[in-house]
């Protein structure tokens, strides 16, 4: 079972961290591009491990960390385009 939840935690920080780079979420001048490379690559590799004993404070903490990508990528994505007809400005 943290098996599972550990592979769908490193799944959707890879692929949120991946889709921030390449959207250019952050600025690819700073060392925020880097840092999601290495929050990419460090994620990849950790779905490569798969029958690499992991802890549970560890995949709590990648599922923490996969919650916090999914509220930001919320944030900053969807919720600009679904509520983008609900608002009542008049400009």
């Amino acid at each position: 079972m943290l098996t599972i939840i550990n592979f769908a935690a490193n799944a959707v920080i890879f692929s949120l961290s991946l889709w921030a780079v390449l959207t250019h979420r952050v600025p690819t001048k700073s060392a925020g591009a880097v840092v999601l490379f290495l929050v990419n690559s460090a994620a990849l590799g950790n779905m490569g491990s798969t029958t690499a004993c992991h802890s549970a404070p560890e995949v709590m903490l990648n599922a923490a960390i996969a919650l916090a990508a999914l509220w930001a990528f919320w944030h900053v994505q969807i919720k600009r385009h679904v509520l983008k007809g609900f608002s009542h400005d008049t400009n």
